[in-house]
């Protein structure tokens, strides 16, 4: 949690360009049961690695962020500022069980006004009002069964397996994606 708590200020001094990620692993997995409600899936009963958000940038990019590199944020008028970072993985929180916490940026509604797509990010007001995260630290997140909308000022836990998917979208672009994905509310 102590990362998701400084991750806006770090992601605020992130640079767009770093060198090729010779590659980084994970910190240790931390087993958790999932006992959230809802239809088993693959995720449902097994352990999960919960993910730190640090976690899923190139040791690079982070360092570059602990050194203070990247651009200043500028709040002029009503322009958003343009997403910086990259779309680099870390291949060592791939194709696994995660949980992730983090907040809903709705992206598509079935038509009965379930959420159908969203993008899944580490702080509040995430491509809002400040620089979108860097693609690296969204998930892009589509649901094979719609849900009720959830409250976007809320922390929520993300289940599943995540992937890396390039995604291009005009709200914020994202690196990673999820299967088998189940929102469930954050419990400390």
């Amino acid at each position: 949690m102590r990362g998701l708590l400084c991750l806006p200020l770090l992601l605020a001094l992130a640079a767009c360009e770093r060198p090729v990620d010779t590659g980084v692993r994970a910190l240790p997995a931390t087993p958790v049961i999932d006992r959230g409600v809802g239809d088993a899936s693959a995720t449902g009963a097994a352990e999960q690695q919960e993910l730190d958000w640090l976690q899923m940038m190139p040791k690079d990019e982070l360092a570059a962020l602990e050194r203070g590199e990247g651009p200043e944020v500028e709040h002029n008028g009503n322009r958003r500022m343009p997403q910086f970072g990259t779309f680099r993985t870390v291949d060592s929180v791939l194709q696994r069980p995660v949980r992730l916490p983090g907040y809903v940026v709705p992206l598509a509604n079935a038509q009965d006004g379930r959420l159908s797509e969203f993008l899944f990010v580490p702080y509040y007001g995430a491509c809002i009002h400040v620089p979108p995260p860097p693609p690296n630290q969204i998930v892009h997140v589509r649901l094979s069964r719609p849900i009720e909308m959830p409250d976007m000022y809320s922390p929520f836990f993300l289940t599943g397996i995540l992937g890396a998917e390039r995604l291009d979208d005009e709200l914020a672009g994202s690196a990673y994606t999820m299967r088998d994905a189940q929102l469930r509310p954050y419990e400390p």
